[in-house]
């Protein structure tokens, strides 16, 4: 025996070398496959689990890919090495310190995130900084960008809030001054109003236009934990360390309705699309969904294992997607309180977001990662975003097709999504079998196609071309067929492969020249185009690795 045993928990069926003899595959019963390094017997990838028995799987004839083959009568494209997709690094500095808070503009061309006592716009396609740090003395408690996207509103613990120009980042008016921490600030939906909630015991309207008070303030007997605008804007719900959230009219800032039931402090608060709904998140391990117009409760208890950190409603309103300090997250039915899913076990969610169609979730987590699940059965639709830390912050951009997160070594990251799930074009399938040059037969195994694999992927050059840029699938075919060492890094992105690559030369880390070397390795063409691209990568990693020895 020349290394370890390749190992599945079950019957291996299959088993292949690469065409260059350094990797193999294996196609189990346990309805995995896996990539191993054929010296050594180290698994060269985690297991690409299609969720039915193995009968084989295949590499590519390039290598890069692999075709499994199910009980299921089902096929699948893998990538075969596992490479974390890439994505647009927003470091704002070299420290500890977190990334908590972040949020796309409206129109996605631009990001707004903080860390620290400080935010920062970036420009979405490049990765680049629009401006220079926006600052408070103290902590920021939350931060967005108005409706029209050109400005961003902070919230502090150094008892203020603060507008700022998304362009420039020039502080637009004076603060909006409380007496202690403001724990949140929010633009109404038009725009013109700005509500503040502060540990002072008040909830405050602004006029976002010239920075005066629009009302008298909202008094509490307790620190205001969070507030939102209703979606037509004439209405406030606050939510205060007391338990109780209360409704208040805009215009008069009149009380309308207490809404009393938690036991301890409401961390969140957020109305329904309709208006008609809002639903709290506690400390007191529930949340809650009320009916607006009788303040009463619209649901049961919606129980937890520790304090319910979030809940937001699905964009259609018909369920509540809820965070805890148990590290999981939930859905819920909104008009009974009933459980529908959960996340597995061991995904360690510590914030999650539905996407903009209701069809997806996507999650931070402590394991580190991030990952992308279908709301209905919490299956994972993506492989794990891999960060170097815990992950605090996962936000979708408003089409649905990138995502962006925080994580506690000071970054932040751009991602880019694949078609969500929809029904797959029937030219899909072609592409299965011109790059494995396998097709399925009716018994469910792999046998070899005498069609002509390299015109019929020209073919689907060609007919992409011809087609709208309107469909995902289409911009997502053309970019898969494109050359790979000239093309953009991912569907969605700007970024050329190239350019990618040098600014992971330029990142000057060990994970990144590591990176470096994979991209290299995978696609051959790189080199013709810089000859010295290999050594200087080299040279680079001694350096950085020499650095690390030295005392």
């Amino acid at each position: 025996m020349l290394g370890e045993p390749l190992k599945h928990d079950k019957r291996v069926l299959s088993a292949q070398f690469s065409s260059d003899g350094q990797r193999i595959v294996t196609a189990s019963w346990d309805e995995t496959a896996r990539v191993w390094d054929a010296q050594s017997g180290r698994p060269l990838t985690e297991f690409f689990t299609h969720g039915a028995p193995l009968f084989e799987a295949r590499f590519s004839p390039d290598g890069r890919r692999i075709l499994t083959a199910s009980s299921d009568f089902t096929a699948r494209v893998w990538e075969a090495r596992n490479r974390p997709p890439p994505s647009l690094t927003l470091q704002h500095g070299h420290g500890t310190h977190t990334v908590l808070r972040g949020q796309f503009s409206p129109d996605g061309r631009r990001i707004v995130t903080e860390a620290d006592a400080t935010a920062r716009v970036w420009d979405a396609l490049s990765g680049q900084a629009v401006t220079g740090p926006l600052k408070h003395e103290g902590l920021i408690t939350s931060l967005e960008f108005s409706p029209d996207g050109l400005s961003v509103l902070t919230a502090s613990t150094n008892h203020t809030a603060c507008l700022w120009d998304a362009q420039t980042g020039r502080r637009l008016l004076e603060p909006f001054q409380h007496a202690d921490t403001v724990n949140l600030a929010q633009f109404s939906p038009d725009g013109r109003l700005i509500v503040t909630a502060s540990d002072d015991h008040t909830a405050r309207l602004w006029d976002a236009r010239n920075g005066q008070p629009a009302v008298g303030p909202l008094l509490h007997p307790a620190g205001v934990s969070a507030a939102s605008f209703s979606p037509d804007g004439t209405k406030i719900v606050t939510a205060a360390e007391d338990g109780i959230a209360r409704l208040w009219e805009v215009r008069s800032a009149r009380l309308l309705a207490e809404c009393k039931g938690h036991r301890r402090r409401i961390w969140t608060v957020q109305f329904s699309r309709d208006g008609r709904q809002f639903v709290t998140a506690s400390a007191d391990r529930t949340a809650r969904v009320w009916d607006v117009l009788s303040g009463h409760l619209n649901s049961e208890l919606m129980p937890h294992g520790d304090e319910v950190v979030a809940a937001q409603f699905s964009p259609d309103g018909g369920r509540i997607l809820t965070t805890c300090w148990d590290h999981k997250g939930r859905v819920w039915d909104a008009q009974t309180g009933h459980l529908l899913v959960e996340s597995p076990r061991g995904a360690g969610v510590v914030s999650a977001e539905f996407s903009p169609d209701g069809k997806r979730i996507i999650t931070a987590s402590d394991n580190p990662t991030a990952c992308v699940w279908d709301a209905q059965t919490w299956e994972p639709l993506t492989d794990p975003l891999k960060h170097t830390g815990r992950v605090w912050l996962a936000r979708f951009s408003r089409d649905g097709k990138r995502v962006l997160t925080g994580c506690d070594d000071q970054t932040a990251h751009i991602w880019d999504l694949s078609p969500a799930p929809s029904t797959c074009p029937p030219w899909l399938l072609q592409v299965a079998k011109a790059i494995s040059g396998k097709v399925l037969n009716q018994q469910g195994f792999l046998r070899e196609t005498e069609l002509n694999r390299y015109q019929i992927l020209e073919d689907l050059r060609q007919k992409l071309v011809a087609e709208p840029d309107t469909n995902d699938w289409v911009i997502w075919g053309r970019w898969f067929l494109a050359d790979p060492a000239t093309r953009t890094v991912s569907p969605f992105s700007k970024i050329t492969l190239p350019d990618y690559l040098e600014n992971l030369i330029k990142e000057n880390t060990a994970e990144s020249l590591a990176e470096a070397e994979q991209l290299v390795y995978e696609t051959p063409d790189l080199k013709q185009r810089d000859p010295d691209l290999e050594s200087r990568i080299a040279q680079a990693r001694r350096a950085v690795e020499g650095a690390v020895e030295k005392p």
